[in-house]
């Protein structure tokens, strides 16, 4: 019996506007087209590296997948370090040096799939030994998209990571609320979201691209959840960001960041019993339908 292997998904919230599920996949086939390879971190740099349908033979709008790659870029004007002398290399050595433009140096390589009709990408977060984190991952598809050609045509694409809306919703358990802050970007509402579609329409009337909103409780109080502010909440985990302030019930300081609990949901397979894809796909199917109850209001 084969080893168990570890798989690793997180989710990243992708809207434009105004937009369609086939609007979604001509953003995607325009932006592969592109082949820009998008700076990470540091010298890290990523590519979306192919695109195909899920399925052969299904229509359109349905999801799609492929390869995001990851791998250093070395700067070649950057000085270079000879471990034999410990010093500097010299002009001479750099010269012996010829690495082809295409070959890049520790590449790692997760696979993806983006449903239209959700606006959801899922990516694999950890496979065979490598890692691509959330604030990674989001800022790499934030980068991919927000291109010139791409903003001119489609407008400014808003990347959110999906949070843990487990850790959200006890953290609008908390007694005491001293602060919220919440970052909204124009959301893209799912069927039957009645509450993210009010949101974007009053947005869209007043042109309002980003908008936050800050609470803060009177002094010895907490500040009171309603309807409309645990509401807003949830939008705002969803399509930007959430932030509160307070005490548990032992008046012990806690705070919470929707930037800081990135949902990431981790699988065990049996290589000899099931590939790594189809988890993959399975999990992503099943993270796309939870998600989408979850912030349905």
């Amino acid at each position: 019996m084969a080893r168990e292997k570890k798989l690793i998904v997180g989710a990243i919230n992708i809207t434009i506007q105004p937009h369609t599920p086939q609007k979604y996949l001509e953003l995607f086939r325009d932006t592969y087209k592109l082949k820009n390879t998008v700076n990470i971190s540091g010298d890290q740099y990523g590519l979306l590296a192919n695109m195909y349908k899920v399925d052969r033979d299904q229509g359109e709008p349905g999801p799609i997948t492929g390869d995001i790659f990851k791998f250093t870029n070395i700067d070649k004007n950057a000085q270079w370090f000879n471990v034999s002398t410990n010093d500097f290399a010299s002009d001479d050595d750099v010269d012996t040096v010829n690495i082809p433009e295409n070959l890049k140096p520790n590449s790692s390589r997760f696979s993806y799939i983006f449903f239209p009709e959700q606006h959801l990408l899922f990516y694999e977060g950890y496979y065979d030994g490598n890692s691509f984190g959330p604030s990674n991952a989001e800022r790499f598809i934030a980068r991919l998209f927000n291109v010139d050609s791409i903003v001119e045509k489609y407008g400014k694409v808003d990347v959110t990571h999906v949070p843990e809306a487990d850790a959200l919703s006890e953290a609008l358990k908390l007694p005491f609320k001293e602060r919220i802050e919440m970052v909204v970007k124009t959301p893209n509402p799912d069927n039957h979201a009645d509450a993210e579609r009010r949101v974007m329409r009053r947005m869209r009337a007043q042109n309002v691209e980003v908008f936050e909103q800050k609470f803060k409780a009177v002094q010895g109080e907490s500040i009171e959840m309603d309807d409309d502010l645990e509401t807003m909440a949830h939008i705002s985990a969803k399509n930007g960001s959430f932030f509160i302030k307070g005490k548990d019930q032992n008046f012990k300081p806690v705070e919470f960041s929707t930037v800081k609990h990135p949902l990431k949901i981790t699988e065990y397979f049996d290589p000899d019993i099931e590939s790594a894809f189809e988890l993959f796909l399975r999990t992503a199917s099943s993270m796309k339908d939870i998600i989408t109850t979850w912030f349905r209001r």
